[in-house]
């Protein structure tokens, strides 16, 4: 029987896809998504100005239902669609005769764009050059399962949306709360405050978010982590069960259920983006004076 069945429900949905900002420019690459290289070609042009399929496309997925609720077919959200960029196009043709696009507050709203947009193509230029493969997550998995190097945690958690929420309850598990008491009050994971926060046995290979496992490691029998845990599901504090036993049945690579392997792809795309981004940033000259400490590993 797959050791991945009648797992809890937060448990599966560590193996589910779930990206923000940088993060949704890898995912898109990952999902195989491609460029509608085709879609660059003009659909409406107004006043000489080119509106293209691509645009069309992007602007009808917002167009699902109508004002009053009821679903559009794709004919009429397409219509819906180029009304409004059309409607969109004679409005900001206007604005730049005007000479709004140089107002400091607008050039402003258009940098943030600029700047999410080239740091999403970016990305995905990178991912092009340097893809994750099946093979390569095949060969690792499988290099791990054969070498005995699979090991699994037996963990409790609490999880909460917010890192002054978990120094509080740090406080509390600190003056002598009982842990699994204190999952029960506090924690937002699903099924943790009927279970006191337990995970069972827990295998970090296949976790979605190295933060979380690289936590693990430095943990003895019975402590907790001292500092909440951040990743993208929220702030962890997480306490060491049992330690680390190895698994000896665990699947080879080609049986895992597709979520997990999604799993293994998101993991390996999060470290090679923050290993990026993280040597970019240091060799970057960064000012300011309302930098955070991570920020402020850039030089001067």
């Amino acid at each position: 029987m797959s050791q991945f069945k009648n797992q809890s429900a937060f448990k599966l949905s560590l193996y589910a896809i779930s990206f923000t900002s940088l993060f949704a420019a890898y995912a898109a690459v990952a999902a195989n998504a491609t460029p509608y290289a085709a879609g660059l070609a003009p659909e409406i042009i107004v006043n000489g100005q080119s509106i293209s399929e691509n645009h069309v496309r992007l602007m009808s997925s917002g167009f699902a239902k109508d004002k009053n609720g009821r679903p559009l077919n794709s004919a009429d959200a397409l219509a819906a669609a180029r009304a409004e960029l059309i409607t969109e196009e004679v409005l900001a043709q206007e604005a730049r005769k005007a000479g709004l696009d140089k107002r400091p507050v607008v050039a402003d709203q258009l940098a943030f764009q600029t700047r999410e947009i080239l740091s999403r193509a970016y990305l995905e230029s990178y991912f092009e050059k340097n893809p994750i493969t099946d093979a390569t997550l095949k060969s690792a998995y499988e290099f791990n399962r054969a070498n005995g190097k699979i090991v699994e945690y037996k963990l409790r958690q609490i999880l909460v949306s917010t890192s002054g929420e978990a120094r509080e309850i740090l406080n509390k598990l600190n003056s002598g709360t009982d842990f699994a008491e204190a999952a029960k009050q506090y924690t937002q994971d699903p099924g943790g405050q009927s279970n006191g926060g337990d995970l069972g046995w827990f295998r970090p290979d296949i976790f979605v978010d190295h933060n979380f496992t690289d936590a693990l490691p430095a943990l003895k029998k019975g402590e907790y982590t001292k500092a909440p845990v951040r990743t993208r599901f929220g702030w962890h504090i997480i306490k060491l069960e049992d330690s680390a036993r190895q698994v000896t049945n665990a699947e080879p690579y080609d049986a895992l259920p597709d979520n997990v392997r999604q799993a293994l792809r998101q993991k390996t795309g999060q470290i090679q983006i923050e290993t990026l981004t993280a040597r970019l940033t240091a060799n970057a000259k960064i000012s300011g004076a309302s930098l955070s400490s991570a920020q402020g590993n850039g030089k001067k």
